[in-house]
Protein backbone atom coordinates (compact mmCIF):
# COMPACT_ATOMS: atom_id res chain seq x y z
CA UNK A 1 0.00 0.00 0.00
CA UNK A 2 1.50 3.49 -0.85
CA UNK A 3 1.72 5.58 2.01
CA UNK A 4 1.64 9.48 2.05
CA UNK A 5 4.25 11.59 3.58
CA UNK A 6 6.71 8.91 6.11
CA UNK A 7 8.33 10.14 9.04
CA UNK A 8 11.78 9.36 9.65
CA UNK A 9 12.60 5.74 8.32
CA UNK A 10 14.43 3.20 10.92
CA UNK A 11 17.73 3.95 9.27
CA UNK A 12 17.40 8.22 10.00
CA UNK A 13 16.68 7.20 13.43
CA UNK A 14 19.63 4.88 14.21
CA UNK A 15 21.90 7.66 12.59
CA UNK A 16 20.01 10.23 14.91
CA UNK A 17 20.47 8.17 18.10
CA UNK A 18 24.15 7.38 17.16
CA UNK A 19 25.28 11.03 16.69
CA UNK A 20 22.93 12.04 19.23
CA UNK A 21 21.33 15.16 18.24
CA UNK A 22 18.57 16.47 16.20
CA UNK A 23 18.49 16.53 12.21
CA UNK A 24 15.90 17.78 9.29
CA UNK A 25 15.91 14.78 6.54
CA UNK A 26 15.34 18.43 4.09
CA UNK A 27 14.61 21.67 4.77
CA UNK A 28 11.28 23.09 6.35
CA UNK A 29 10.43 25.43 4.24
CA UNK A 30 11.56 23.77 0.77
CA UNK A 31 9.70 20.53 2.10
CA UNK A 32 6.75 22.78 2.73
CA UNK A 33 7.07 24.33 -0.64
CA UNK A 34 7.14 21.08 -2.51
CA UNK A 35 4.13 19.69 -0.36
CA UNK A 36 2.00 22.83 -1.33
CA UNK A 37 2.40 22.22 -5.14
CA UNK A 38 1.80 18.49 -4.94
CA UNK A 39 -1.58 19.41 -3.19
CA UNK A 40 -2.05 22.33 -5.15
CA UNK A 41 -1.74 20.11 -8.78
CA UNK A 42 -4.41 17.68 -7.48
CA UNK A 43 -7.29 20.19 -6.59
CA UNK A 44 -6.46 22.47 -9.32
CA UNK A 45 -8.06 20.21 -11.96
CA UNK A 46 -11.04 19.61 -9.81
CA UNK A 47 -12.33 23.10 -8.69
CA UNK A 48 -14.73 23.02 -5.45
CA UNK A 49 -16.59 19.86 -5.04
CA UNK A 50 -20.21 21.42 -4.44
CA UNK A 51 -21.52 24.09 -5.67
CA UNK A 52 -23.09 26.68 -3.36
CA UNK A 53 -27.10 26.48 -5.46
CA UNK A 54 -27.07 22.96 -4.50
CA UNK A 55 -27.92 23.20 -0.73
CA UNK A 56 -31.18 22.12 0.17
CA UNK A 57 -32.65 25.07 3.24
CA UNK A 58 -34.39 22.49 5.65
CA UNK A 59 -37.95 23.75 6.86
CA UNK A 60 -36.92 24.84 10.45
CA UNK A 61 -39.34 23.40 13.61
CA UNK A 62 -41.03 26.18 15.89
CA UNK A 63 -40.40 26.43 19.18
CA UNK A 64 -37.48 24.64 21.18
CA UNK A 65 -36.76 21.41 22.86
CA UNK A 66 -34.74 20.34 26.02
CA UNK A 67 -32.29 19.38 23.48
CA UNK A 68 -31.87 23.13 22.44
CA UNK A 69 -30.13 23.55 25.53
CA UNK A 70 -27.88 20.87 26.17
CA UNK A 71 -23.95 22.13 26.83
CA UNK A 72 -23.60 21.53 22.65
CA UNK A 73 -26.42 23.33 21.28
CA UNK A 74 -26.83 25.89 23.54
CA UNK A 75 -24.67 28.27 21.54
CA UNK A 76 -26.55 27.64 18.77
CA UNK A 77 -29.68 28.46 20.21
CA UNK A 78 -28.24 31.95 21.86
CA UNK A 79 -27.76 33.13 18.63
CA UNK A 80 -31.17 32.15 17.35
CA UNK A 81 -32.76 33.73 20.25
CA UNK A 82 -30.58 36.86 19.44
CA UNK A 83 -31.22 37.28 16.04
CA UNK A 84 -28.42 35.67 14.64
CA UNK A 85 -29.00 32.29 14.41
CA UNK A 86 -28.63 30.69 10.70
CA UNK A 87 -29.10 32.29 7.49
CA UNK A 88 -29.05 30.47 4.58
CA UNK A 89 -29.35 32.58 1.84
CA UNK A 90 -26.43 34.71 3.20
CA UNK A 91 -24.18 31.14 3.87
CA UNK A 92 -24.91 30.78 0.25
CA UNK A 93 -23.63 33.81 -0.90
CA UNK A 94 -20.75 34.18 0.75
CA UNK A 95 -19.85 30.34 -0.37
CA UNK A 96 -20.40 31.26 -4.13
CA UNK A 97 -17.75 34.38 -3.15
CA UNK A 98 -15.62 32.01 -1.58
CA UNK A 99 -15.46 29.43 -4.59
CA UNK A 100 -14.76 32.51 -7.04
CA UNK A 101 -11.68 33.44 -4.89
CA UNK A 102 -10.52 30.12 -4.45
CA UNK A 103 -10.80 29.08 -8.27
CA UNK A 104 -9.03 32.69 -9.22
CA UNK A 105 -6.27 31.64 -7.00
CA UNK A 106 -6.06 28.76 -8.44
CA UNK A 107 -5.92 29.25 -11.85
CA UNK A 108 -3.52 32.23 -11.55
CA UNK A 109 -0.89 29.44 -9.64
CA UNK A 110 -1.56 27.70 -12.85
CA UNK A 111 -0.85 30.18 -15.30
CA UNK A 112 2.43 31.34 -13.34
CA UNK A 113 4.04 28.41 -10.98
CA UNK A 114 6.12 31.15 -9.38
CA UNK A 115 2.89 33.29 -8.41
CA UNK A 116 2.57 34.24 -5.06
CA UNK A 117 -1.06 33.72 -3.91
CA UNK A 118 -1.64 33.26 -0.67
CA UNK A 119 -2.75 35.86 0.42
CA UNK A 120 -5.88 34.71 -1.98
CA UNK A 121 -6.11 31.85 -0.73
CA UNK A 122 -6.01 32.96 2.59
CA UNK A 123 -8.98 35.65 1.71
CA UNK A 124 -10.64 32.12 0.21
CA UNK A 125 -10.15 30.84 3.35
CA UNK A 126 -11.90 33.65 5.83
CA UNK A 127 -15.07 33.79 3.34
CA UNK A 128 -15.44 30.14 3.83
CA UNK A 129 -15.01 29.99 7.15
CA UNK A 130 -17.91 32.65 7.13
CA UNK A 131 -20.42 30.44 5.49
CA UNK A 132 -20.15 27.65 7.76
CA UNK A 133 -20.35 30.34 10.44
CA UNK A 134 -23.26 31.64 8.65
CA UNK A 135 -25.36 27.75 8.45
CA UNK A 136 -24.20 25.58 11.43
CA UNK A 137 -25.40 21.80 11.24
CA UNK A 138 -25.67 22.20 7.14
CA UNK A 139 -23.98 19.98 4.28
CA UNK A 140 -22.91 23.75 3.55
CA UNK A 141 -20.83 23.64 7.28
CA UNK A 142 -19.55 20.54 6.24
CA UNK A 143 -18.20 21.70 2.95
CA UNK A 144 -17.22 25.17 4.29
CA UNK A 145 -15.14 24.12 7.32
CA UNK A 146 -13.13 21.80 4.87
CA UNK A 147 -12.58 24.07 2.29
CA UNK A 148 -11.88 26.87 5.17
CA UNK A 149 -8.76 24.08 5.67
CA UNK A 150 -7.79 23.44 2.12
CA UNK A 151 -7.43 27.49 1.32
CA UNK A 152 -5.37 28.21 5.02
CA UNK A 153 -3.43 24.76 3.83
CA UNK A 154 -2.18 26.26 0.72
CA UNK A 155 -1.97 29.91 1.44
CA UNK A 156 0.46 28.09 4.51
CA UNK A 157 -1.76 28.75 7.15
CA UNK A 158 -1.14 25.99 8.36
CA UNK A 159 -2.16 26.74 12.27
CA UNK A 160 -5.61 28.36 10.37
CA UNK A 161 -6.27 25.18 8.50
CA UNK A 162 -5.39 22.80 11.26
CA UNK A 163 -7.99 24.23 13.61
CA UNK A 164 -10.31 24.34 10.76
CA UNK A 165 -9.92 20.69 10.09
CA UNK A 166 -10.36 19.95 13.53
CA UNK A 167 -13.32 21.71 13.83
CA UNK A 168 -14.59 19.98 11.06
CA UNK A 169 -14.22 16.51 12.71
CA UNK A 170 -14.96 17.25 16.32
CA UNK A 171 -18.61 18.05 14.59
CA UNK A 172 -18.80 15.52 11.71
CA UNK A 173 -17.04 12.43 13.07
CA UNK A 174 -17.38 10.74 9.40
CA UNK A 175 -17.17 13.13 6.80
CA UNK A 176 -16.96 12.42 3.70
CA UNK A 177 -13.57 15.04 3.58
CA UNK A 178 -11.90 12.91 6.30
CA UNK A 179 -9.05 11.36 3.96
CA UNK A 180 -8.17 14.56 2.22
CA UNK A 181 -7.99 16.15 6.05
CA UNK A 182 -6.34 13.51 7.32
CA UNK A 183 -3.41 14.00 4.29
CA UNK A 184 -3.40 17.31 5.24
CA UNK A 185 -2.96 17.21 8.96
CA UNK A 186 -0.23 14.47 8.64
CA UNK A 187 1.52 17.15 6.36
CA UNK A 188 1.10 19.56 8.39
CA UNK A 189 2.70 17.98 11.73
CA UNK A 190 5.50 16.67 9.91
CA UNK A 191 5.86 20.31 8.70
CA UNK A 192 6.28 21.00 12.64
CA UNK A 193 8.13 19.14 13.40
CA UNK A 194 10.85 19.36 10.67
CA UNK A 195 11.18 23.49 11.56
CA UNK A 196 11.77 22.17 15.66
CA UNK A 197 14.29 19.67 14.59
CA UNK A 198 15.87 22.70 12.04
CA UNK A 199 15.51 24.90 15.11
CA UNK A 200 14.35 24.20 18.41
CA UNK A 201 12.77 26.66 20.60
CA UNK A 202 11.64 26.32 24.41
CA UNK A 203 7.69 25.68 24.98
CA UNK A 204 7.96 29.05 26.36
CA UNK A 205 9.53 31.19 23.02
CA UNK A 206 6.26 32.96 21.49
CA UNK A 207 6.03 32.94 17.43
CA UNK A 208 3.89 36.29 16.43
CA UNK A 209 4.63 36.83 12.79
CA UNK A 210 4.94 33.47 10.80
CA UNK A 211 1.70 31.83 9.70
CA UNK A 212 2.78 28.85 8.92
CA UNK A 213 3.77 27.67 12.16
CA UNK A 214 2.03 27.64 15.65
CA UNK A 215 1.79 30.51 18.47
CA UNK A 216 4.80 28.44 20.50
CA UNK A 217 5.88 24.71 21.18
CA UNK A 218 5.94 23.34 17.40
CA UNK A 219 7.10 19.74 18.84
CA UNK A 220 4.25 19.36 20.96
CA UNK A 221 1.64 21.11 18.47
CA UNK A 222 3.17 18.12 15.89
CA UNK A 223 2.57 15.22 18.52
CA UNK A 224 -0.83 16.61 19.05
CA UNK A 225 -1.79 16.43 15.77
CA UNK A 226 -0.15 13.16 15.03
CA UNK A 227 -2.00 11.74 18.00
CA UNK A 228 -5.40 13.58 16.59
CA UNK A 229 -5.15 12.18 13.45
CA UNK A 230 -5.21 8.30 14.82
CA UNK A 231 -7.54 8.77 17.27
CA UNK A 232 -10.01 11.01 14.74
CA UNK A 233 -9.79 7.76 12.23
CA UNK A 234 -8.41 4.61 14.31
CA UNK A 235 -9.18 2.96 11.09
CA UNK A 236 -7.78 5.06 8.60
CA UNK A 237 -4.83 4.28 5.96
CA UNK A 238 -2.64 7.28 7.96
CA UNK A 239 -3.36 5.89 11.96
CA UNK A 240 -0.84 3.63 12.35
CA UNK A 241 1.60 6.28 10.06
CA UNK A 242 0.75 8.38 12.92
CA UNK A 243 1.12 5.99 15.63
CA UNK A 244 5.19 5.34 14.26
CA UNK A 245 5.44 9.17 13.66
CA UNK A 246 5.31 9.79 17.54
CA UNK A 247 7.44 7.01 18.39
CA UNK A 248 10.15 8.09 16.03
CA UNK A 249 9.54 11.72 17.21
CA UNK A 250 9.83 10.71 20.87
CA UNK A 251 12.51 8.41 20.12
CA UNK A 252 14.74 10.64 18.63
CA UNK A 253 13.96 13.07 21.19
CA UNK A 254 15.01 11.01 23.99
CA UNK A 255 12.22 9.90 25.57
CA UNK A 256 12.23 6.74 25.32
CA UNK A 257 10.04 5.73 27.71
CA UNK A 258 6.92 7.51 25.80
CA UNK A 259 8.07 6.21 22.53
CA UNK A 260 7.91 2.82 24.04
CA UNK A 261 4.23 3.62 25.13
CA UNK A 262 3.96 4.28 21.00
CA UNK A 263 5.65 1.57 19.18
CA UNK A 264 3.68 -1.18 21.74
CA UNK A 265 0.41 0.67 20.66
CA UNK A 266 1.74 0.12 17.22
CA UNK A 267 2.67 -3.67 18.09
CA UNK A 268 -1.04 -4.03 19.79
CA UNK A 269 -3.28 -1.97 17.23
CA UNK A 270 -2.17 -2.35 13.83
CA UNK A 271 -0.89 -6.09 13.52
CA UNK A 272 -0.88 -5.84 9.78
CA UNK A 273 0.73 -2.77 9.43
CA UNK A 274 3.99 -2.67 7.22
CA UNK A 275 5.94 -0.98 10.22
CA UNK A 276 5.58 -4.08 12.30
CA UNK A 277 9.56 -4.37 12.17
CA UNK A 278 9.96 -1.16 12.86
CA UNK A 279 7.54 -1.31 15.99
CA UNK A 280 9.34 -4.08 16.90
CA UNK A 281 12.98 -3.17 16.32
CA UNK A 282 12.48 0.31 17.75
CA UNK A 283 10.44 -1.00 20.23
CA UNK A 284 13.81 -3.08 21.44
CA UNK A 285 16.22 -0.23 21.69
CA UNK A 286 13.04 2.17 23.41
CA UNK A 287 12.88 -0.54 26.22
CA UNK A 288 16.75 -0.93 26.86
CA UNK A 289 17.29 2.62 26.74
CA UNK A 290 14.30 3.15 29.33
CA UNK A 291 16.23 0.52 31.64
CA UNK A 292 17.14 2.50 34.62
CA UNK A 293 19.07 0.29 36.44
CA UNK A 294 19.29 -2.80 38.89
CA UNK A 295 17.26 -0.80 41.81
CA UNK A 296 14.33 0.41 39.28
CA UNK A 297 11.96 -2.33 38.06
CA UNK A 298 13.11 -5.19 35.53
CA UNK A 299 9.67 -5.21 33.54
CA UNK A 300 11.90 -3.43 30.66
CA UNK A 301 14.44 -5.28 30.11
CA UNK A 302 11.79 -8.38 30.91
CA UNK A 303 10.12 -7.13 27.90
CA UNK A 304 12.88 -6.26 25.72
CA UNK A 305 14.11 -10.39 25.99
CA UNK A 306 10.45 -11.28 24.54
CA UNK A 307 11.31 -8.66 21.56
CA UNK A 308 14.25 -10.59 20.69
CA UNK A 309 12.67 -13.26 20.69
CA UNK A 310 9.44 -11.97 18.59
CA UNK A 311 11.63 -10.49 15.92
CA UNK A 312 13.48 -13.67 15.23
CA UNK A 313 10.29 -15.49 14.89
CA UNK A 314 8.57 -12.85 12.93
CA UNK A 315 10.96 -11.15 11.02
CA UNK A 316 13.84 -13.46 9.55
CA UNK A 317 14.74 -11.72 6.82
CA UNK A 318 15.37 -8.90 8.82
CA UNK A 319 16.63 -10.53 11.88
CA UNK A 320 19.31 -11.98 9.83
CA UNK A 321 20.60 -8.64 8.52
CA UNK A 322 20.31 -7.02 12.22
CA UNK A 323 21.62 -10.44 13.68
CA UNK A 324 24.88 -8.99 15.06
CA UNK A 325 22.92 -6.34 16.82
CA UNK A 326 20.20 -8.83 18.17
CA UNK A 327 22.76 -11.36 19.50
CA UNK A 328 24.70 -7.90 20.94
CA UNK A 329 21.22 -7.19 22.86
CA UNK A 330 20.47 -10.05 24.07
CA UNK A 331 23.79 -11.11 25.65
CA UNK A 332 23.57 -7.15 27.48
CA UNK A 333 19.85 -8.62 28.77
CA UNK A 334 21.39 -11.38 30.21
CA UNK A 335 23.96 -9.39 31.67
CA UNK A 336 22.02 -7.35 33.44
CA UNK A 337 19.26 -9.95 34.63
CA UNK A 338 21.94 -11.59 35.98
CA UNK A 339 23.28 -8.00 37.77
CA UNK A 340 20.42 -8.22 39.36
CA UNK A 341 20.44 -11.10 40.96
CA UNK A 342 23.87 -10.81 41.90
CA UNK A 343 23.31 -7.42 43.72
CA UNK A 344 19.99 -9.17 45.79
CA UNK A 345 22.47 -12.13 46.87
CA UNK A 346 24.92 -9.46 48.07
CA UNK A 347 22.63 -7.66 50.00
CA UNK A 348 21.61 -10.67 52.04
CA UNK A 349 25.16 -11.89 52.14
CA UNK A 350 26.07 -8.11 54.21
CA UNK A 351 23.45 -9.07 56.14
CA UNK A 352 24.92 -12.76 57.20
CA UNK A 353 21.65 -13.85 55.98
CA UNK A 354 23.33 -16.62 53.65
CA UNK A 355 20.27 -19.06 53.19
CA UNK A 356 18.95 -16.26 51.42
CA UNK A 357 22.13 -14.96 49.69
CA UNK A 358 22.67 -19.09 48.70
CA UNK A 359 19.61 -19.11 46.56
CA UNK A 360 20.35 -16.06 44.83
CA UNK A 361 24.17 -17.22 44.07
CA UNK A 362 22.64 -20.93 43.14
CA UNK A 363 20.08 -19.16 40.72
CA UNK A 364 23.10 -17.59 39.08
CA UNK A 365 25.00 -20.49 38.72
CA UNK A 366 22.21 -22.10 36.83
CA UNK A 367 21.00 -19.43 34.96
CA UNK A 368 23.91 -17.39 33.58
CA UNK A 369 26.66 -19.48 34.18
CA UNK A 370 28.47 -17.57 31.06
CA UNK A 371 28.13 -14.14 32.94
CA UNK A 372 30.54 -12.51 35.28
CA UNK A 373 28.08 -13.15 37.76
CA UNK A 374 27.71 -16.27 37.33
CA UNK A 375 31.66 -17.21 37.93
CA UNK A 376 31.66 -14.86 41.17
CA UNK A 377 28.47 -17.15 42.53
CA UNK A 378 30.50 -19.96 42.40
CA UNK A 379 33.97 -18.63 44.31
CA UNK A 380 31.02 -16.82 46.87
CA UNK A 381 29.03 -20.08 47.32
CA UNK A 382 32.07 -21.75 48.41
CA UNK A 383 32.87 -19.07 50.90
CA UNK A 384 30.13 -19.31 52.90
CA UNK A 385 29.04 -22.59 52.56
CA UNK A 386 29.60 -23.29 56.12
CA UNK A 387 27.91 -20.82 57.22
CA UNK A 388 24.60 -20.94 58.80
CA UNK A 389 21.44 -19.83 56.85
CA UNK A 390 20.32 -17.20 59.69
CA UNK A 391 22.43 -14.90 61.81
CA UNK A 392 22.34 -15.28 65.40
CA UNK A 393 19.70 -13.63 66.93
CA UNK A 394 20.39 -10.41 68.81
CA UNK A 395 20.50 -10.89 72.45
CA UNK A 396 19.83 -14.93 72.04
CA UNK A 397 21.50 -16.01 75.14
CA UNK A 398 17.90 -13.93 76.54
CA UNK A 399 15.65 -16.10 74.75
CA UNK A 400 17.76 -19.05 75.95
CA UNK A 401 16.60 -18.76 79.68
CA UNK A 402 12.73 -18.97 78.49
CA UNK A 403 11.37 -22.24 78.74
CA UNK A 404 10.87 -24.00 75.88
CA UNK A 405 7.22 -23.51 75.47
CA UNK A 406 6.71 -20.21 76.87
CA UNK A 407 4.89 -17.80 74.54
CA UNK A 408 7.98 -14.75 74.39
CA UNK A 409 10.37 -17.24 73.28
CA UNK A 410 8.12 -18.36 70.52
CA UNK A 411 7.66 -15.38 68.89
CA UNK A 412 11.25 -13.91 69.16
CA UNK A 413 12.36 -17.41 67.57
CA UNK A 414 9.34 -16.22 64.73
CA UNK A 415 10.60 -13.00 64.39
CA UNK A 416 14.04 -14.56 63.43
CA UNK A 417 13.24 -16.95 61.01
CA UNK A 418 14.36 -17.40 57.03
CA UNK A 419 12.30 -14.62 55.05
CA UNK A 420 10.52 -15.78 51.85
CA UNK A 421 12.48 -15.53 48.79
CA UNK A 422 10.91 -13.59 45.94
CA UNK A 423 12.67 -13.10 42.70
Amino acid sequence: MQRVLHTMSLLAVAQLVAAGTGCSLMKPRESALANYERTRQELAGAGSSVEATQYAEEVADEGFTASDFSPDNIGSTVRTLSGNGPDPPEAKELYALAQQAYTAATQLKQQDPNADVRSQFAAAGELFESAAASWPDSELEQDGLHMAGESYFFADHYWDAEESYEMLLKKYQNSKHIDTVQRRRFAIAQYWLALHRENPRAFYELNLFDKSTPLRDAFGHSMRVFDRIRLDDPTGELADDATLALGNAYFAAGKFMKADEYYTDLRKTFPSSEHQFQAHFLGLKSKLEAYQGPDYSAVAIIDAEKLVDQIRKQFPQESQREREYLDREAARIRYLKSERDWLMAQRFDRRAEYGAAKHYYAALIAEYPDTPFGERAEQRIREIGGEPDVPEPPLGWVVAMFPEDDVVKTLMNASSSTPTLRR
